[in-house]
């Protein structure tokens, strides 16, 4: 059985920033900083499904995320509203119509004055 190592974040960071510049592969990052192939590879692996990345990292995509989902709805939200106003339009015309007649006496009364 192997000994596990721990290794710094910022020397694992270095590592996956390198690789997924996609310059070097596994075999030259672990030649580079004195690491096992394996564990470069795992690293990477880790970093593809989110389980290697540091807490506050983790955290931060997930705000990211959402963010994005709360910007979704509030879009949605203007959408729906928007058709529910023309919709409202398209079935009572005439209660469009009525508003528009008590504005424009309501102007007129203002003009008299």
């Amino acid at each position: 059985m192997g000994v596990t190592i721990p290794y710094p974040i910022d020397l694992r960071v270095k590592v996956l920033a390198e690789y997924k510049a996609g310059v070097v592969g596994y075999r030259t990052l672990a030649a580079k900083y004195g690491l096992q192939r394996d564990t470069v590879r795992y690293w990477v692996l880790q970093q593809r499904t989110g389980r290697g990345l540091p807490v506050e990292t983790r955290n931060e995509i997930i705000i990211d995320d959402e963010q994005k989902d709360i910007e979704y709805y509030k879009t949605e939200a203007e959408y729906w509203k928007a058709y529910a106003k023309k919709l409202e339009a398209i079935r009572f015309p005439e209660s469009k119509k009525k508003q528009q007649s008590k504005q424009s006496k309501n102007y007129i009364k203002k003009d008299t004055k």
